[in-house]
């Protein structure tokens, strides 16, 4: 039986906390709107996570054209290549030999947590708890996070968030570098490659006066962009570079816009279009539907059979059925009966014309009837008889003559 309610009910603390203890297995499906997220359980341990906002290629991909690592073709090649054999884009992204297993494995974990962890924020929403697991979680690259690392993070996000939030403007409004921080040399630019390793040394202090943390961020804002699209991209957690960002634009590295600015565009979007015309068409053509409809029409304008006994019953149907046509004969005797009763005189035939049912020959079959006598109002033939027949009814009874003896009825005793 699922598991499902409110989170004004059941806060994610306590959500989590549950699972933990339960020692649960399955897929907590959090929902707020448009958006969804789901976390993935074994044993009480987070072994995946997953969103409708967030891809995969927003943080790994671009995180790997950035540093050199992949170019935007072949980061492309690679995500057409995945849409194609269903292999995990982790899979795809060892094979091709250009990231190692630990970034992978860093990227993942960062992707999971920065989704975790911004679930925690929300204030409202519903979640939904069934006990399946989908068949393609990347174990081998994901490994088990302990539920008490994500609370207490979790925890530690949500106490300093709304200091951090009252110091950024919202998070879709671009900000862009300011003319000192664009003039400013970072270190960060000499060994790139540097930004997927650990983060040991990551509050040291550069020539150019930033961390490294902070010049990792600065690099993310070449280009007008929001904050929110930053976080999309970041190697860092959502609350560290937030209070990044908000360093640097408290130190005039960084400024707020009012201009409107296009987001960003993915390497992989750039021949986006022109590669996956063939595969995947936008939709029928302009012409198809009338093409269609003269199809359609052209048996009906060439051919109609003329008589309703055709194979095509549907084309026949749209004939006017002949309702002048009376085959049967005794159908016709009828008509004839009913239009010599109509009129007796001319035997209907007027009648008959103006009904649009002229008679064969304009000649009624049945007789006039009123030629003759009508058999019930004729007087009753006297017949030769009649006067015997009354004077035999008036005369007296002939006498009975004796009858024999032995024909007599017998006396009764004492007469």
């Amino acid at each position: 039986m699922a598991l499902e309610g409110s989170l004004r009910d059941f806060d994610l603390f306590s959500l989590f906390n549950m699972i933990k203890i339960q020692g649960k297995s399955g897929t907590l499906v959090l929902s707020r709107g448009q958006e969804f997220v789901k976390v993935f359980f074994d044993q009480g341990e987070i072994v995946g996570c997953d969103s409708n906002q967030v891809r995969m290629e927003d943080r790994v991909g671009t995180m790997l054209v950035r540093l050199g690592r992949l170019s935007g073709e072949e980061l492309m090649q690679i995500v057409q290549l995945q849409r194609q054999t269903l292999k995990l884009m982790g899979t795809l992204l060892l094979e091709s030999g250009k990231v190692t297993a630990q970034d992978l494995q860093d990227a993942l974990f960062n992707q999971a947590m920065s989704i975790i962890y911004r679930t925690f924020r929300w204030k409202e929403g519903d979640y939904r708890f069934d006990s399946m697991l989908p068949l393609d979680l990347d174990r081998e690259h994901f490994p088990p996070i302990p539920v008490d690392t994500v609370l207490m993070e979790a925890a530690r996000i949500q106490d300093e968030w709304p200091e951090v939030q009252k110091r950024l403007p919202d998070l879709m409004v671009p900000l862009a570098r300011t003319a000192k921080g664009k003039a400013l040399k970072l270190d960060i630019d000499r060994e790139l490659s540097t930004i997927l390793e650990g983060q040991g040394g990551g509050n040291s202090q550069g020539s150019s006066g930033l961390s490294h943390e902070q010049e990792t961020v600065l690099t993310y804002f070449e280009q007008p962009q929001s904050v929110q699209d930053v976080l999309l991209v970041s190697r860092y957690e959502e609350l560290d570079t937030c209070k990044t960002i908000a360093d640097l634009l408290e130190d005039g590295l960084l400024e707020a816009i009012r201009d409107q600015v296009d987001r960003p565009s993915r390497p992989w979007t750039t021949d986006a279009p022109a590669m996956g015309k063939s595969e995947e068409p936008e939709g029928p053509s302009t012409v198809f539907w009338p093409w269609v409809a003269a199809l359609l029409l052209l048996p009906l304008l060439t051919y109609v059979p003329k008589g309703r006994n055709s194979l095509n019953q549907g084309l026949a149907s749209l004939q006017p059925a002949d309702l002048r046509e009376t085959p049967d004969v005794v159908t016709r005797i009828r008509q004839a009966w009913a239009l010599r009763m109509a009129s007796p005189v001319d035997g209907g035939i007027p009648l008959a014309k103006s009904l649009g049912r002229p008679l064969e020959n304009s000649i009624n079959p049945v007789q006039d009837l009123t030629k003759y006598p009508d058999p019930l109002f004729a007087p009753f033939p006297k017949s030769a008889t009649e006067g015997t027949d009354a004077t035999r009814s008036t005369a007296a009874p002939e006498p009975t003559k004796d009858l024999p003896a032995k024909d007599k009825p017998a006396k009764a005793k004492g007469q």
